[in-house]
């Protein structure tokens, strides 16, 4: 059985700086999303019923028409494990959206699974959740 190890300083630091780029990015209206969900593995989960996008050509359509909408992604805890050239993080932070004239935070977590190729990493996957206060299952 294999387990899970927590990442080495340079994996961590190279996975959270991409996190770190990815959530900035999905904040700013007219980001370019190829460098960041461009691997051809690329797919979503999303916390919609429905959001399941395979393809980075979809993925990064969708991920634009999100940053269109001005939401501020911000990720506040991400833990980060390795295993070779596959790494996979647990990101926990909110989107502040605006309901009835005025912001509000929105839990938020993502699952986040990573490839390195070429000497850096790439998202592969992304699953999205909004965590309730009252869950249902």
């Amino acid at each position: 059985m294999l387990t899970a190890m927590d990442a080495d300083p340079e994996t961590f630091e190279a996975v959270n700086a991409l996190v770190e780029r990815t959530y900035s990015a999905m904040s700013t209206p007219g980001s370019d999303f190829a460098p960041i969900f461009g691997h051809a593995d690329m797919t979503v989960a999303g916390s919609g019923q429905g959001e399941l996008i395979d393809g980075p050509d979809q993925v990064i359509a969708v991920a634009g028409r999100i940053a269109s909408l001005g939401f501020a992604w911000v990720p506040e805890r991400v833990r980060v494990w390795v295993r070779g050239d596959v790494a996979w993080a647990q990101i926990l932070g909110y989107v502040e959206v605006v309901e009835d004239g005025g912001p509000v935070r929105v839990p938020y977590w993502s699952t986040g699974v990573f490839a390195r190729e070429a000497d850096r990493w790439w998202w592969t996957y992304w699953g999205g959740a909004e965590p309730q206060a009252k869950p249902r299952v």
